[in-house]
């Protein structure tokens, strides 16, 4: 059975799983004893867990590192109107025994068709400093695979392989179907291109690749907004005939792609295109988080509960 098939129909039953352990945090009760709090994956969900017997398998946790493979037999349970696993019991799966690519959270979009996409938006592209400064940052040796690869998030929206991929076409073609819409000049349809391409290009630096679903030192630290202008920038500043104007007007857009500053945006959006692009951000970031809950919550009712980051519940027929 995979994570996303429990449903409240399995309240109380004892259900057996085989996943990936991402993180092991531990934590005390209010009582001094020691419990895990684990954040654990298969390919259909990441799902946040608890073990309360910690003691009684300590050497199993002690013998475990972030993507390594276990079995997990869990009752589940209900709190706040949420489905939780609760562990009862807990084994380290052989490397042979198990496909560990088999566990990991993936995209359900074709992986060569995004591909193509990519390159069909490059394409349109006719400012030759441009597609340049894309030759350098996504489609060279060093970034390519991990740009193609990485997950976009941590928790909120396409935290899955091939996460960053998706929601840069997502993001590309809500874009694009605007620029048009609006009738944009080439050269702003350029730049606007450029942006999507590049606005969390710098999340191969923030997040660590799938199977381990957490942050690096350098993510925590800098964040993606700034580590991708600033490599930006110094790419641009590489390029003969980069015109200043345009160097600005890009990396604007993505300073400014959270659309405010208390959502981490050191700048506010200071053109038409950095304006696209934060609301076409938004829209594929809001959507998949919409959807992937939905799917999440499947069952008998009509509205799953409160999405926490949308701030309602959602209606699922």
């Amino acid at each position: 059975m995979q994570l996303n098939g429990i449903t409240k129909e399995h309240l109380n039953e004892m259900l057996t799983f085989a996943v990936l352990i991402s993180d092991i945090r531990l934590k005390k009760t209010k009582t001094d004893k020691i419990y895990a709090d684990l954040t654990v994956q298969d390919a259909s969900k990441i799902m946040e867990v608890k073990c309360w017997d910690y003691e009684k398998y300590q050497q199993v946790f002690e013998g475990i590192d972030a993507g390594d493979p276990v079995e997990i037999k869990g009752v589940i349970g209900e709190y706040n109107g949420q489905l939780q696993l609760t562990i009862k019991e807990v084994r380290k799966l052989p490397m042979g025994e198990i496909n560990v690519r088999d566990l990991i959270p993936t995209s359900t979009w074709d992986y060569e068709v995004m591909e193509k996409g990519l390159r069909v938006f490059y394409e349109k592209i006719e400012t030759p400093e441009f597609r340049q400064l894309l030759d350098e940052l996504i489609f060279s040796e060093a970034y390519y695979e991990k740009f193609m690869t990485y997950p976009a998030a941590k928790k909120v929206h396409h935290n899955f392989y091939h996460g960053i991929l998706q929601h840069t076409l997502e993001v590309l073609k809500y874009s694009f179907t605007v620029a048009t819409t609006k009738k944009l000049t080439q050269l702003q349809t350029d730049r606007l291109i450029v942006m999507a391409f590049l606005h969390d290009w710098a999340k191969i630096k923030e997040y660590a690749p799938l199977p381990k679903n957490d942050l690096t030192d350098e993510g925590i630290m800098l964040g993606h907004i700034f580590m991708g202008s600033h490599e930006v920038l110094n790419v641009i500043n590489g390029i003969d005939g980069f015109k200043e104007e345009d160097k600005l007007i890009i990396l604007n857009g993505l300073l400014g792609h959270h659309g405010a500053l208390e959502y981490g945006s050191p700048v506010l959006p200071k053109t038409i295109e950095a304006q696209i692009l934060h609301q076409s951000d938004k829209m594929s970031g809001d959507t998949e988080s919409i959807l992937s809950f939905i799917e999440e919550n499947r069952d008998e009712e009509s509205f799953t509960p409160k999405l926490w980051n949308m701030g309602t519940g959602y209606y699922k027929k």
